[in-house]
């Protein structure tokens, strides 16, 4: 564990990332989304056996129905995220939870709200550092008729260095839930490759 805390340290903590524009589709492709942002890390605590780390996202996104261009979703928000890891004595790995703490919307829909992953398999290899966020039971996903639909994400995450400085890459699996089994399954929920980079003051 002390290389990857020495990893975050260096590279990731006072850290600000940002998202270009992303496109992605949403229900069998009645609804198509616009999704930017950026991306703060800070407050790092740690010590021998385990480390905490808060994510500050601020981010714009639009849903539209791709038909009629209604739209179903336009929001604006700041939201803070906490990640806090540990090592596990039992097989040397670092496992934990990423949980959403609080946003700046008080209402309305937020898909983010009352959510915890839980973040295994991470890894440093090549001065890259790896991991998988794992989304416990479900959040909520807007469909064209203007309902929502239980899914949940798995996310395959790295930080990793070029000669532009950090990169934050996110690889989203969309599943749909069962909220009485919380059985999943594939979504048809397309999303890209979300790829956050720093920029030149």
């Amino acid at each position: 564990m002390e290389k990857i805390v020495s990893f975050l340290r260096k590279n990731v903590n006072g850290k600000t990332l940002y998202t270009d524009e992303k496109i992605y589709r949403l229900d069998d492709g009645r609804l198509e989304g616009t999704y930017s942002d950026q991306i703060s890390f800070s407050n790092m605590f740690f010590s021998k056996v385990r480390f905490t780390l808060d994510m500050f996202v601020v981010s714009k996104e639009k849903i539209v129905e791709i038909n009629t261009g209604n739209e179903v979703q336009n929001v604006y928000s700041s939201s803070l995220f906490k990640y806090s890891l540990a090592k596990r004595q039992s097989t040397g790995d670092v496992t934990g939870t990423m949980m959403f703490v609080s946003s700046s919307l008080m209402s309305g829909s937020i898909p983010a709200e009352s959510t915890v992953s839980g973040i295994y398999d991470m890894k440093l290899e090549n001065n890259t550092l790896s991991w998988i966020d794992d989304q416990m039971l479900y959040r909520d996903q807007p469909t064209a008729a203007g309902t929502f639909r239980p899914v949940s994400f798995r996310e395959k995450c790295r930080f990793y260095i070029d000669e532009s400085g950090l990169i934050y890459e996110r690889n989203i699996e969309c599943f749909n839930v069962d909220p009485k089994t919380m059985k999943r399954t594939p979504s048809k929920a397309e999303y890209p490759l979300f790829v956050s980079r720093e920029r030149e003051v």
